[in-house]
């Protein structure tokens, strides 16, 4: 028995084969053969030298035999296939590949792929649609077109020729559409789908009251004509676009400014934006002639599309990270505009569809022509960082660049100064002194000697000092390795002070004599201000000599910093570099201390005169242009012939591509223009279908974002046609496309069940009613705060005050979920970390081109409505509403309950149930509970939870 999961990637056919999904085939094409061609064939394939183990990997059939040791892949359960346990590397003796192991992604692609049932299309069988033989006399390669109305008999239905296409296809299957929705259910319905919120009680009556011919007209125009379409539409792109306000994978660091390309894309919606230009601007932006500034900046913003994806910031390989960033932008935008699957022809030609590896390349070069990262210049310097360019003029921008220079300069010396006061905190360093250098670490000490760092200007990390105790009991003994014999300048250098010693003896012990030199260590040295000189000697070579530093007979401390040899006849010229250095250090290092407050007041100083920030946006540019090579099995590091830069060969007859690209640009604007063509036969097609599917819930194609020889066959190919030609000749206009379908006869009837079309139709393909659909996660969300009064309808913006990141890498690490009324549109979407309710509601995975979400029914979402906080919090806030209102009775507030939460008025039964409940909650609660208006409220409360968490608040008629 399969899980519902697992279910996703192959079906049970009939005799109990398996057979697999389109959906299967397509994340094994992308995710599961590309790791096993470069991570397992070299040692488990038919061309291995040695096949290990007795395992191939290579075939369905190889790795459902297994190897030596058995099965290595349970269909369904990753935890008991031993290939998920090899890869994991969580057994010492099970580890493979053996020499590294995988990337965090691929293992979670390997399990993802085992718990679908590892489906694998090589030598299995696949959905009858795949027999085809790719071609480009596929119907999604040819031009759309034109068809006649077709012959109806009830021509009394079609309100619009949409109509006449769908009865046609009812009437051949002896079929009849069920009849209009009532104006309840209809406003309920358009509301939802235009807005994502539930209609008002006001707007409701209003719509019962209007009995003119246009009357649903009106509430059309009105509810497209919100800022609320732009941000229930925006929000189907965005899920098309793969939004998300963070990077995922590995390292999960949040996008800042995704939240520019959010608000982009709801403003191209409410502003109706023709569908061609908001092509191009997602793909071209940048490169696009603006009218004005805000036009510009607009346009730049728009290129985030192509910045949005995961990225796999770690990766060691920098080509291979950043082919896998030109694939993902081939694959986003591929399956958006065209709803083809491109990307599987990484590694080899497309096994379904004719589309060439070389095509593949083709448009590789495009990308890899645009500069999506930038690397930082040291070698570890971290990763590298997502591009973002300013919203501003240039000279504004080069203002706020050049200060953030300055600053960055400044925090950089601050820092070098605070490492030169670790490593240095005297400020001098003895591999910069000339001559023989001797520090105290290096001097044999009798007695104990104290390390001090006190003082500001000493020779390397310490100097030593005697506690002023124990007298005539301390020495320390400096043992020089002189390199020839002769006469030597001997220095001794401390660390003056008021409190010191003013006769510290100092013995020389040369090759003839030893003489004792006393030191008055109040007195600053005055070579330097490091050393004094002991006198000039006749030392043998080696380690003959000595200089012996006692606080014998002294009374103060006594301080031992280094003791320097000069050779004899070099003393002016030592002095003289020591002197510069001196100079130098007192200009740098030598003055550390001081050095960090003046760089602290320079960086208070100039932070104080920084310019008002620019608002930035991620936003791609044109980088280094060239042509990709062909990567062997998709490789980076085994390259083929080079492609030239160019699109898909199988359109070329259909939507001829320029002659060649210039050298001078990546052809992004090219390839935008070549995709918004009148001409290509995909792009509309594709656009209309997903208009098509958030207002229907399913079909005319059901896989939306494949229209490749594994997608579904339109049901109404003519209708689909028909709707890509209006679509083009209409400006490529979104609302008007949206209102001659919401104003059909097909959009207003209603979804009552009727036995004998269910019977020959069980899955509505012929759309002989409406579908009944359940509301998506966002819309349930906004619907509840709605309805409790709570929705906050600010819109744009971050949700921080400053439009900063909404979260930073410590809320993100806590798992902590932002706290806000807005719409749900505004909340953050984070890759790994969505929110419970969209959870558990089927919200779009960010990581991936989500044309059409899953809708599941599961024990888990009735368990969120019941016991949620949030459910719990708002079904208070409601009840508190309803119970701060005037109406005459308690009747009345249940009646508004109902028309808020359903569109429709409670009938006198149900209103006689809702108060007995209500009244019999309250009277339970007199125990626990003495304060009548606190029972009153929890009573309500409950009452409103229930129509809350009901079936009928999160589906739509």
């Amino acid at each position: 028995m399969l899980s519902p999961l697992a279910a996703a990637g192959v079906v049970e056919a009939r005799k109990g084969q398996l057979t697999l999904t389109r959906e299967g085939i397509e994340f094994f094409e992308k995710k599961v053969r590309p790791v096993l061609t470069e991570k397992c064939y070299k040692c488990h394939s038919a061309g291995a030298e040695k096949i290990k183990g007795g395992l191939l990997l290579d075939s369905r059939n190889g790795w459902m035999k297994g190897g030596e040791s058995g099965p290595v892949i349970i269909p369904g359960n990753p935890e008991k296939s031993r290939l998920i346990h090899a890869v994991r590397y969580t057994d010492s003796k099970l580890q493979m590949p053996p020499k590294e192991i995988l990337p965090a992604p691929q293992i979670s692609d390997l399990e993802m792929w085992v718990r679908m049932g590892a489906p694998d299309p090589r030598g299995a069988p696949v959905p009858s649609s795949t027999f085809r033989i790719p071609s480009s006399r596929h119907w999604a390669f040819l031009p759309p077109r034109d068809s006649p109305l077709p012959r109806i008999r009830q021509q009394n239905w079609p309100r619009s020729p949409i109509d006449s296409f769908i009865l046609a296809r009812l009437e051949k299957h002896k079929l009849k559409p069920r009849p209009p929705a009532d104006k309840r259910t209809l406003i309920r319905r358009a509301t939802f789908d235009l807005t994502g919120l539930p209609p008002k009680a006001d707007e409701i009556e209003a719509f019962l009251a209007d009995n003119s011919n246009d009357a649903f007209a009106k509430v059309v125009d009105r509810l497209l004509a919100t800022p609320q379409f732009g941000e229930r539409w925006g929000r189907h792109w965005l899920d098309v676009a793969r939004y998300a306000d963070s990077n995922g994978l590995e390292i999960n660091l949040p996008y800042e400014n995704a939240w520019r390309y959010r608000d982009y894309v709801v403003r191209a919606f409410n502003e109706d934006k023709p569908f061609a230009r908001f092509i191009r601007e997602q793909l071209a932006g940048d490169l696009l002639p603006g009218d004005n500034e805000e036009q510009h900046y607009d346009q730049l913003t728009a290129t985030g599309f192509l910045m949005l994806g995961p990225k796999l910031l770690f990766e060691p390989r920098k080509a291979k990270l950043e082919m896998d960033i030109v694939d993902e932008q081939i694959d986003v935008t591929t399956r958006a505009f065209l709803g083809l699957t491109v990307s599987c022809a990484r590694c080899h030609d497309h096994k379904f569809d004719p589309i060439p590896t070389r095509d593949y390349y083709a448009l590789a070069g495009i990308f890899a022509s645009t500069a999506t990262l930038i690397w930082d210049a040291e070698p570890k310097g971290g990763p590298p960082r997502w591009r973002e360019r300013p919203l501003a003029a240039p000279e504004r921008a080069k203002a706020v660049e050049d200060h953030a220079a300055a600053v960055a300069r400044l925090q950089a010396s601050l820092q070098a100064a605070g490492e030169m006061k670790t490593a240095l905190p005297g400020g001098v360093s003895s591999s910069e002194l000339a001559g023989i250098v001797l520090d105290n670490s290096m001097a044999q000490l009798v007695g104990s000697w104290k390390e001090s760092t006190y003082a500001t200007n000493f020779i390397d990390k310490n100097y030593l000092q005697d506690g002023n105790t124990g007298k005539g009991e301390k020495s320390a003994r400096f043992v020089p390795d002189l390199p020839q014999a002769g006469r030597y300048e001997v220095q001794f250098a401390y660390v003056p002070r008021r409190n010191r010693a003013r006769n510290v003896p100092v013995t020389v012990h040369a090759a003839n004599a030893a003489r004792t030199v006393l030191i008055d260590q109040t007195e600053p040295p005055t070579i330097d201000d490091l050393f004094v000189s002991l006198g000039t000697f006749e030392f043998a070579a080696g380690t003959n000599g000595a200089v012996v530093v006692s606080n014998q007979g002294t009374e103060g401390f006594v301080t031992i910093d280094a003791v320097r040899f000069v050779p004899a006849g070099m003393e002016m010229t030592m002095k003289m570099q020591t002197g510069q250095k001196a100079r130098a250090k007192k200009s740098g290092t030598a003055m550390t201390d001081r050095s960090i407050h003046q760089l602290l007041d320079d960086l208070q100083e100039l932070r104080a005169k920084e310019p008002p920030p620019v608002p930035m946006a991620m936003a791609a540019q044109d980088g280094a242009i060239c042509n990709c090579r062909i990567n062997l099995r998709g490789d980076p590091e085994k390259p083929g012939p080079e492609v030239p830069r160019g699109f898909l060969s199988v359109l070329e007859k259909t939507v001829p591509p320029p002659a060649s690209l210039s050298n001078e640009a990546s052809g992004r604007l090219e390839l935008a223009d070549w995709i918004a063509s009148n001409q290509n036969p995909l792009t509309a097609r594709v656009a209309v279908n997903r208009i098509w599917h958030y207002l229907f819930g399913g079909r005319l194609v059901e896989s939306v974002d494949n229209f490749g020889a594994l997608g579904e066959r339109p049901t109404h190919p003519e209708l689909l046609d028909y709707l890509a030609l209006r679509f083009m000749e209409q400006g490529w206009s979104f609302k008007k496309i949206i209102r001659a379908l919401m104003l059909s006869s097909t959009y207003q009837m209603s979804s009552d069940l009727d036995p004998l079309a269910y019977a020959k139709d069980p899955e509505n393909k012929l759309m002989w009613r409406m579908n009944r659909r359940r509301l998506d996660a966002e819309a349930i969300r906004d619907a509840v705060l709605a309805v409790s009064g709570q929705l906050d309808l600010t819109m744009g913006g971050s949700l921080s005050p400053t439009n900063d990141a909404p979260f930073g890498a410590a809320a993100m690490a806590s798992n902590a979920q932002v706290a806000s009324t807005r719409r749900s549109l505004y909340l953050p979407v984070i890759r790994n970390d969505t929110p419970d309710l969209f959870q558990v509601f089927d919200f779009a995975d960010p990581y991936l081109v989500t044309g059409k979400r899953h809708s599941t029914t599961a024990p888990t979402q009735a368990l969120f409505m019941m016991n949620s906080p949030f459910m719990l919090e708002q079904s208070r806030q409601w009840a508190g509403a309803l119970l701060a209102t005037a109406p005459a009775n308690d009747a009345q507030r249940v009646a508004s309950a109902y028309t808020q939460a359903f569109g429709r008025p409670a009938g006198a039964e149900t209103t006689e149930r809702a108060l007995r409940f209500i009244a019999e909650y309250q009277a339970a609660l007199e125990k626990n509970e003495p304060d009548l208006e606190k029972r009153r409220l929890m009573a309500w409360q409950s009452f409103c939870h229930a129509l809350l968490a009901s079936t009928e608040f999160r589906f739509i008629n």
